[in-house]
């Protein structure tokens, strides 16, 4: 089967898409607003895109034509963000971020979740997640029905029992971590059995 990109509408395209790419992880999403609200929402569409600088990236798409989404209107307003990772254990309040609350509604307070502030940036995070990232905005590339957000990483948060030390490189524990990741749908899935594999040398 060929499928032209251009004879489908942009909904069928973004099922079709999210359908593909998968396992996508997931990226909570903190801010706040001019006006002093907290704002906590999944993207899926999040990859780390740098080490030097330490950076990642996340597309935020507009809630109507003429409106940007809470999240993007945010980092566009204030310049910085916080970015979590989820476990498997916070599934159902991963998609409760998701819902469309009244401007002015904070999703920590609605999916019982506790706001830490920032300790570089004025954004919140949640005290439950094991990992979360403190993010200056450096880029944006507005694709006119998304928002592609590049953050430089200032400071990484882990919890003590996530992280492990080999051959004195600091790590987090994948399995401990037990991150969520999204598929198509409503799909989501965890992380499952771990291969590993050794790039050869081409000496050998």
């Amino acid at each position: 089967m060929q499928v032209q990109a251009s004879a489908l509408r942009g909904r069928e395209i973004y099922r079709l898409l999210t359908s593909i790419v998968v396992p996508r992880p997931i990226a909570w999403v903190g801010t706040r607003s001019l006006g002093g609200v907290d704002n906590l929402a999944p993207f899926s569409f999040f990859m780390g895109v740098s080490s030097k600088p330490p950076a990642v990236a996340i597309s935020v798409a507009r809630a109507g034509r003429d409106r940007l989404k809470d999240t993007g209107q945010n980092i566009l307003d204030t310049g910085v963000f916080t970015v979590s990772i989820p476990s498997a254990g916070q599934l159902e309040q991963v998609a409760a971020t998701a819902a469309q609350f009244p401007g002015g509604v904070s999703e920590f307070s609605q999916v019982s979740l506790t706001p830490c502030a920032g300790t570089q940036v004025n954004a919140p995070y949640p005290k439950e997640a094991g990992v979360s990232l403190e993010c200056r905005c450096i880029h944006t590339h507005d694709l006119g029905t998304t928002h592609l957000i590049v953050g430089e990483i200032l400071v990484f948060h882990l919890q003590d029992h996530l992280v492990r030390n080999t051959d004195g490189r600091m790590l987090v524990d994948a399995g401990a971590l037990d991150p969520l990741s999204r598929l198509g749908g409503i799909d989501y899935a965890t992380l499952g059995p771990r291969l590993q594999a050794v790039v050869p040398s081409v000496e050998d």
